[in-house]
């Protein structure tokens, strides 16, 4: 009896499988969609690619389907250009169409529902977010104000690799010097303040919880339940580290810049 219940759900799950993949390639037909990978029910191509969508994978997935190619990733659509041809087309002669980036649960809350310039959807709240970024960080009398500034803050970072012994012997990562570059240039026109060196505790604190907010924002862990939302349950974990990550830098800000500079 239980041989034939198991053989009665494999042929289910068989036959589902062969309507899926009808159904997909009749869809793409009608709505002429572009070549891809053969997806499966509810995990669609998610099985092939995994989570490594790196520009090598993506290339190698070009030369097989083409110059632009669909992966259906759960519920959602992606669609790859990789032709700067095409990549012009998509993101200057019809920047408008797809200038708006598709939400996500683990962004709507560091960005508190696309409220943010970046996330936020195409539109006159868009356009507002970039009138407060434009006018006191790169309009043309904000670069001439602080370019005395941001020069010497790069003279700073010759001057200290220079002075590193290890930097004419085993060679030193000048990334990281080249960080506390950004955010004293970024912090000197937002809160006119800057840090002396990359062991100032206060630089340390907002480098771990920004590379803590990006490295959740950009992980895999919760791709599965943003691409299948019956998956969404499994996640109440990891987004209660993102709440916390959100809520320890704004207080840190708070703390030690916004009530400062009022």
């Amino acid at each position: 009896m239980d041989l034939l219940l198991l053989e009665k759900t494999l042929l289910g799950l068989f036959l589902s499988a062969v309507v899926a993949i009808a159904v997909s390639k009749l869809r793409g037909k009608r709505f002429k969609l572009p070549p891809g990978p053969l997806p499966v029910p509810i995990f669609g191509n998610w099985l092939q690619v995994g989570d490594d969508l790196n520009h090598r994978n993506l290339t190698g997935l070009a030369k097989r389907f083409g110059d632009i190619f669909l992966l259906r990733m759960g519920q959602r659509n992606l669609v790859v250009v990789s032709s700067p041809d095409l990549a012009k087309e998509v993101l200057h002669t019809q920047g408008v169409e797809f200038g708006s980036r598709t939400r996500n649960v683990v962004f709507d809350i560091f960005t508190g529902e696309g409220q943010d310039m970046v996330f936020t959807v195409y539109g006159e709240h868009w356009r507002k977010m970039r009138r407060i970024m434009t006018v006191p960080f790169f309009t043309n009398k904000v670069v001439q104000q602080y370019r005395h500034g941001w020069e010497a803050e790069a003279g700073a970072v010759v001057d200290d690799v220079r002075k590193n012994p290890d930097a004419a012997v085993s060679g030193v990562v000048i990334r990281r010097r080249l960080q506390l570059m950004m955010y004293n240039n970024m912090y000197r026109i937002m809160f006119d303040r800057r840090f002396e060196s990359e062991e100032d505790p206060l630089f340390q604190r907002l480098r771990a919880l920004n590379g803590e907010r990006s490295r959740l924002a950009q992980s895999f862990e919760y791709n599965y339940g943003d691409f299948i939302p019956i998956l969404r349950p499994f996640l109440k974990g990891y987004l209660k580290i993102c709440k916390e990550v959100k809520e320890t830098r704004l207080k840190l800000f708070k703390d030690y810049f916004v009530d400062e500079r009022k």
